[in-house]
């Protein structure tokens, strides 16, 4: 459903783009931890048992933006970001346990480029979603479980511009997004190459 509503709110974007507005394609990495060194051990804990597991370290992530200058070197921007699936099994007395996370959301940003210079600076809020799923396996039998849970976090980032042509260029960026979903601790750094064009 949320996933609906950002596709078609980014969509709509380029009908209110003026002349100056441009947009944009990101793909990259999302580093995320999901605190598997932590859950492993609280597993460990309840249990009195070895728990062994392995986690993932990220996913790929991609992202579509929108911007609008208001000024010579700040542009507000709107995008749309998701993220692939982010994985953790745990092992205890021959049983398994698996949980996996992907996060998606909505992101608003001020966009700051030091006059002739090819860098910029941007800090904002986003509004998203983690989706996570869970399974334990018993001998045969396996047990499923899925939640999302959505709220606000701030974000942060750098970046540089390569110009192509006079209507386009290759972005580079690292931006840390704050409490995926709104959940403490659940933060992800994106590192993304993109291609930003003039909206004529």
């Amino acid at each position: 459903m949320k996933k609906s509503l950002i596709l078609s709110t980014l969509l709509s974007l380029p009908l209110l783009a003026n002349a100056q507005s441009y947009g944009g394609i990101e793909g990259g990495w999302a580093s995320i931890d999901i605190g598997a060194k932590n859950t492993a051990q609280t597993l460990a804990n309840l249990s009195g048992s070895t728990v062994t597991y392995r986690y993932d370290t990220g996913a790929v992530a991609g992202r579509v933006f929108v911007g609008f200058p208001i000024g010579d070197n700040l542009s507000l921007e709107v995008g749309g970001f998701m993220t692939g699936d982010v994985k953790a099994t745990y092992t205890i007395s021959g049983a398994s346990a698996t949980e996996s996370y992907s996060g998606n959301g909505l992101d608003f940003s001020a966009v700051l480029k030091p006059e002739g210079g090819s860098f910029f600076l941007k800090g904002g809020i986003h509004s998203s979603t983690v989706d996570g799923n869970a399974s334990i396996r018993i001998g045969s039998t396996t047990y499923a479980a899925g939640a999302s849970k959505s709220g606000t976090g701030f974000l942060m980032g750098i970046g540089s511009e390569s110009k192509l042509d006079d209507k386009s260029s290759l972005r580079y960026a690292a931006t840390y997004y704050d409490k995926l979903g709104g959940i403490s601790g659940a933060d992800a750094f994106l590192f993304t190459v993109g291609y930003v064009i003039q909206l004529d």
